[in-house]
């Protein structure tokens, strides 16, 4: 579960719980740890783009074209 060498923002087993419990999302037992495990592993994920500076400047712009 939970590496004690990667600070999170906050308690990811109370959060599941509490999450689960507002969504009226049952969490099997067995699968309770798997669950906080992945929500660890996107807030891992997620910081390089989280941390990514942006210019105070910076426009968003007004529609997106591929």
């Amino acid at each position: 579960m939970t590496d004690p060498d990667k600070p999170y923002p906050f308690d990811t087993a109370t959060y599941v719980e509490q999450m689960s419990a507002f969504l009226r999302l049952p969490i099997p037992p067995e699968l309770r740890d798997g669950v906080i495990d992945n929500l660890e592993r996107i807030w891992d994920i997620a910081q390089p783009v989280i941390e990514f500076p942006l210019p105070d400047d910076l426009e968003a712009a007004p529609t997106f074209e591929p």
